[in-house]
């Protein structure tokens, strides 16, 4: 059964190591509405992970897709 706002397909969260804009405590909620999901976080990167780290944030979203 699928539960109302829970996404079932494989989703990948993308956080850069030096923002709080995901933090650990968030994770039973993100899990709560996407139970195949994957975190991956960049180092020495802030909220804006494409600006920080671009070639990194490309193979992240590549690996995934792939």
């Amino acid at each position: 059964a699928i539960k109302f706002g829970e996404f079932e397909g494989e989703t990948l969260f993308i956080a850069g190591a030096k923002s709080n804009y995901i933090l650990p405590q968030d994770e039973l909620l993100i899990r709560q509405q996407f139970p195949k999901y994957q975190l991956v976080t960049i180092e020495n990167a802030g909220h804006w992970v494409h600006a920080d780290k671009p070639d990194e944030l490309l193979h992240t979203v590549d690996d995934f897709l792939m």
